[in-house]
């Protein structure tokens, strides 16, 4: 099979701005699965069970950040429901948390398809609203049984399911040449040597109606709720537009048609800490709860989500944005040595670094050093100011028309999936 490219793996859709854009939205609600002990039913790809636990989860105290005074997500009555939750944008990763060498021995391996998902509903004049809001759906593809960890203060290690995978790989490269054939409307759209942003195949209007369809019944075919691994949101507090709160839960049994959830305490936190959250410009403190990275220590599986074998702060050492949100800011090779950092996935991932980080690397470096383009980003993508968090999604409507939006961080993990796949999966053993 020919390689395959950045816009093959990580998904992006166009944003909805006029009424029209509500019937080329792909609602979580419509994605159903077979179910395995009955072909004739379907079960939905987002349990109701597990959407409940998703709402009272975000509105249990492990929402809370603890700050002066205390803020806490807050969901609007009109997002609690699960009919206008869409797809912003899909992401296929051949292994979370990273697919380094040194990462994958300590962590193990979890292929995963990855939905990103915000609430849109409807203004008085019909036109979409969306809303400053996202949750993060992980799907897994790993083995029942996973391995032992190989320290204590970690989580089993993650045995990937590569036939599953391989799969999967195997119909993202059938829709990629089909599309490049001019199978799937009038035009042949490439996706090959193309920037990050919007998909190609949903950009071009003669393309668009079919790439829908066949990414929709590639997610029915290989997602289900059996595989529901993790959940996250960046939520706000009621009725306000900042600050944005970040927040993850996880499956305690992620093979059961019935997962249980439970918020996960952030693992570059001092341990206590669920949520964190970013405030501001012109607050005192722009990051709460202070992050503690260990991104600059050696990768190791240990970290602060771990019940009763936490990562002691002391024996931690990394680098993370918060240090840039100071005034005055520091000297400009000090700023990019930190976002280097946060921006590369081989030594920053989710067990290391703090949520606040991954989410404000490219907005700061376009802040404090001027950045104006990113190799392999389409420059439409770039987050468009301050307000605007999303790592892979649409911004909200406060910094002008929502945009879709890619960051230099994606950018490189999906580089890395990308690398992976090409030289790993679709190269015969």
């Amino acid at each position: 099979m020919q390689p395959l490219s950045a816009n093959d793996v990580s998904w992006l859709f166009p944003p909805p701005v006029r009424a029209e854009d509500f019937d080329t939205l792909i609602s979580i609600r419509d994605l159903t699965t077979q179910n395995p002990e009955d072909p004739t039913k379907h079960d939905p790809l987002w349990p109701d069970a597990e959407f409940a636990q998703f709402l009272s989860i975000t509105a249990s105290p492990a929402a809370l950040v603890a700050g002066t005074p205390p803020q806490r997500i807050s969901l609007p009555p009109e997002v609690r429901s699960i009919d206008v939750w869409r797809i912003a944008g899909v992401r296929i990763d051949a292994g979370a948390p990273g697919l380094s060498d040194d990462i994958r021995e300590q962590f193990g391996q979890s292929p995963e398809v990855r939905l990103i998902l915000q609430p849109v509903t409807r203004n008085a004049d019909g036109t979409p609203k969306v809303h400053d809001i996202a949750a993060h759906l992980k799907f897994a593809f790993v083995k029942e049984i996973p391995g032992l960890p190989p320290q204590l203060g970690c989580f089993p290690r993650q045995i990937p399911d590569l036939i599953a995978f391989r799969g999967i790989v195997e119909e993202l490269a059938s829709l990629r040449t089909k599309l490049g054939e001019g199978q799937l409307g009038a035009n042949k759209v490439t996706t090959s040597g193309t920037s990050l942003g919007v998909h190609p195949g949903l950009k071009d209007p003669t393309t668009a109606s079919q790439v829908r369809q066949e990414m929709k019944a590639f997610l029915e075919r290989h997602v289900s709720g059996r595989r529901l691994a993790g959940m996250a949101v960046m939520g706000l507090p009621e009725g306000a537009s900042a600050p944005w709160i970040f927040l993850s839960m996880l499956n305690l049994a992620p093979i059961l048609p019935n997962g249980i959830f439970v918020p996960l305490k952030s693992p570059a936190l001092d341990g206590q800490q669920f949520a964190q959250m970013l405030n501001p410009v012109g607050s005192p403190s722009r990051v709460v709860a202070t992050p503690h990275s260990n991104n600059l220590a050696a990768i190791t599986c240990r970290n602060a989500a771990v019940p009763f074998a936490e990562l002691p702060i002391g024996e931690r050492n990394g680098a993370s944005t918060a240090e840039l949100f100071a005034t005055p800011s520091p000297p400009p090779d000090k700023v990019r040595s930190i976002l280097d950092l946060i921006a590369d996935p081989a030594k920053s991932h989710f067990f290391n670094t703090d949520c606040v980080s991954c989410h404000t690397e490219t907005r700061r470096g376009m802040d404090l050093l001027g950045i104006t383009e990113i190799p392999g980003i389409d420059t439409a993508v770039l987050p468009n100011g301050q307000y605007n968090v999303r790592n892979f999604g649409w911004s909200p409507p406060i910094e002008g028309p929502v945009q879709g939006t890619v960051t230099r961080r994606t950018a490189a993990e999906t580089a890395a999936v990308v690398t992976f796949i090409n030289s790993k999966v679709l190269t015969p053993p």
